[in-house]
């Protein structure tokens, strides 16, 4: 049983502040759309694989919108804009190239980069994609979990031969590509395999990625499988947790103790130090629908379920100004960041006793000291 090794962190490094200033901001994690391909069954916008979560907006950024939220000024301050999807691909946005074009002539310099599974477009857009992105620093990350038999059992309907000559052809193009691989019992045998051919390939990273999912908030415990559905909310089959230790992430070994100190996850989400994983980084989340938030945990407000932690939130967001206040495209970045939430709610709230005392759990979940799975969830 492992025992806590708490960090030492100053109170006043995240709390009695704002999160951060407009000047501050160096990262933008954006989300170009609502809208995907793929139905993988741990993703919220959707439930177990099958049905698309109808509360989800099926909305995206255009080329005018992504204009109105970076002018040039603003972008020629970022060192790093990434394409990652609480709930969309960023490849099947309409006007993803154009974007991802615009930024690169606003900022050579910039770190350009996406994270997809790449199963939608012909390999003449993904050429072009890498044409645009190779003039400065970047990476296409991949996100393809075994190998031909395997892969479509996480990645729900997307396709292997076209996921392999997209991915070919942005590498040919002078791209760089990454490869993450999730393991599950399904695929665990395979990583070496897959690790090969992506080397053979020309890829240049390839990350072993140990899911963080296969937990219960309730009780502190993990569970060993999940059911996958189809759209008519049958089961198909389980998603089981890899038989091979060295692929489980490592923060599981944590709940027993956190259990034995905290008694409950609810004790613990009260109790727990926030550290905010974005503060420190000049980080902000642009939303499909251009909202400007902190972070993609932030902005998951459409999760395929009610929760009373993303209705916490929600309310403060309505006691703040509503969606409106959040609003990129009619604000600005700038007028978000330098509003009530960001510069005093949310960072305020870290510092309350519970969450029933108005800290936000969301922070407390992903930003607590003591359980951190994302950043364990890499080899």
């Amino acid at each position: 049983m492992s025992s806590l090794t708490h960090r030492k962190i100053d109170t006043e490094e995240i709390i009695g502040g704002p999160i951060y200033h407009y000047a501050d901001i160096r990262s933008v994690h954006l989300e170009l759309t609502h809208r995907c391909n793929a139905a993988c069954p741990m993703c919220s916008r959707n439930f177990s694989g099958g049905a698309t979560n109808p509360d989800l907006p099926l909305v995206e950024l255009s080329l005018s919108d992504a204009k109105l939220i970076f002018p040039p000024e603003f972008v020629q301050q970022l060192d790093l804009i990434y394409a990652c999807g609480n709930y969309g691909d960023p490849m099947v946005a309409k006007d993803c190239l154009e974007i991802f074009a615009y930024l690169r002539d606003c900022n050579p310099d910039l770190r350009l980069c996406m994270h997809t599974n790449g199963s939608a477009r012909r390999p003449e857009w993904w050429a072009d994609m890498a044409k645009v992105m190779k003039t400065g620093p970047h990476y296409m990350r991949f996100g393809i979990d075994g190998l031909e038999d395997t892969s479509h059992l996480y990645r729900r309907r997307t396709n292997w031969d076209l996921v392999m000559a997209n991915a070919q052809a942005f590498i040919d193009a002078g791209g760089r590509a990454e490869w993450d691989y999730l393991v599950f019992r399904h695929n665990e045998h395979q990583v070496e395999e897959a690790r090969a051919l992506s080397q053979k390939m020309g890829f240049k990273e390839f990350f072993v990625r140990k899911t963080g999912r296969f937990k219960s908030d309730k009780d502190l415990q993990t569970v060993n499988r999940v059911e996958v559905l189809d759209k008519a909310g049958e089961f198909n089959y389980w998603l089981e947790e890899p038989a091979n230790p060295e692929y489980l992430n490592p923060a599981f070994e944590d709940l027993d103790a956190i259990k034995n100190e905290y008694g409950t996850y609810a004790a613990y989400l009260d109790t727990v130090q926030i550290h905010c994983k974005v503060a420190e980084k000049g980080k902000v989340y642009i939303s499909a629908e251009g909202l400007a938030l902190p972070c993609c945990w932030l902005g998951s407000i459409f999760t395929n379920k009610r929760s009373a932690q993303r209705d916490q939130f929600l309310n403060m967001i309505e006691d703040a100004g509503g969606r409106a206040a959040l609003d990129a495209r009619a604000l600005g970045i700038k007028g978000v960041i330098e509003g009530t939430l960001f510069q005093k709610d949310i960072p305020e709230s870290w510092d309350k006793s519970s969450v029933a005392d108005g800290k936000l759990a969301t922070c407390a979940r992903t930003c607590g000291v003591d359980f951190d799975p994302l950043g364990k969830q890499r080899d």
